[in-house]
């Protein structure tokens, strides 16, 4: 069951089929989507670019947080026109996507692949989902939300949900780690 661990936010899209998670912060947006694989796992993830994109490590670092060491099954899409086709080979399963629009076009037959499949879909995209992407893709996601960095830690931003209006969720950075009620110097380690 795929699920980001902030309470409220898991509320929020509980229901939704397709949830696109967007920043222009790439780490602050890196380090969101691998505490999301390991808080759902086992889980399916699809790795659209040429390089890196996962890091084994820090998803077993979080795996180790939250107790939940189960398996990530990982499938990269190297060419634009391979992302529809893994997309369609994870099956059914919820599943994972990591910066499904990475190569800026074939944006059609990549929401077509999103849209085929009956499990439960995260996207993580590093575009400004408000301003380019696919448009198609815009309304096929039942919530978009934003990730933005804030003075004191980050904030989630809903753009778009079927059940609330435009609405900010702010959050210290040590919620991000799971860290929050950690005492002293341990707060500080990973």
């Amino acid at each position: 069951m795929l699920k980001t661990g902030f309470t409220f936010l898991d509320e929020i899209i509980e229901k939704d089929q397709v949830v696109e998670f967007f920043s222009l912060d790439q780490e602050l947006l890196r380090i969101f989507y691998h505490r999301v694989i390991a808080l759902s796992s086992p889980v399916y993830v699809v790795v659209v670019s040429e390089r890196g994109g996962l890091d084994p490590y820090l998803v077993k670092r979080f795996q180790k947080i939250f107790f939940n060491e189960e398996e990530v099954y990982i499938r990269r899409a190297f060419k634009a026109e391979d992302v529809p086709l893994a997309i369609e080979s994870m099956g059914d399963e919820d599943l994972i996507i990591i910066d499904p629009y990475h190569h800026k076009k074939e944006y059609t037959k990549i929401v077509a692949a999103i849209r085929k499949g009956k499990g439960r879909k995260f996207l993580f995209s590093f575009l400004d989902r408000e301003r380019e992407g696919s448009i198609f893709g815009s309304h096929t996601v039942h919530s978009l939300i934003k990730i933005v960095r804030s003075k004191r830690g980050f904030k989630f931003i809903v753009i778009k949900s079927i059940i609330t209006r435009e609405i900010e969720i702010p959050n210290s950075i040590w919620d991000l780690y799971a860290k929050m009620n950690e005492e002293g110097l341990l707060r500080w380690l990973m």
